[in-house]
């Protein structure tokens, strides 16, 4: 798995352990209910255009983890308004590609030490969480 900077088609390897954790709580299609006064049912619906969250996650003490040089330009990345990133999955049965741009209504990175003490080293590792939403490409 890897993240690309649109602009400057830089990327930065992901581990593969990180968990898409919300993959499946995505609803592509909104729909209200009501009733008419007669009591017929009227349903409104229509396909979303984008928004789809995308939160990669290190689910245990195994899995998912970052070296500190490469979450400090994710951070670095996080902060560049008006960019876009393509998450692109690279498992052998999944080779989708994400538009998307850093979620930082919930909080766009969380991240700890995997030692559980400070850092020494740009090569420590950390546990995070990537907080994504996806949306239509510009281009």
């Amino acid at each position: 798995m890897k993240l690309k900077r649109n602009a400057t088609n830089e990327t930065v390897p992901l581990e593969n352990g990180f968990l898409f954790s919300d993959e499946f709580y995505w609803k592509p299609i909104e729909q209200s209910q009501e009733r008419a006064i007669d009591g017929t049912l009227i349903v409104q619906q229509g396909k979303k255009k984008s928004g789809r969250p995308i939160t990669l996650l290190s689910k245990t003490d195994k899995q998912g983890w970052i070296k500190r040089a490469l979450l400090s330009k994710i951070k670095d990345w996080s902060a560049l308004l008006g960019e876009q990133f393509t998450l692109i999955f690279e498992y052998p049965h999944d080779t989708r590609q994400f538009n998307v741009i850093f979620n930082h209504a919930e909080g766009a990175i969380e991240a700890s030490p995997v030692r559980g003490v400070p850092t020494v080293s740009d090569n420590d590792y950390y546990r995070a969480t990537l907080r994504f939403i996806e949306v239509p490409d510009v281009n």
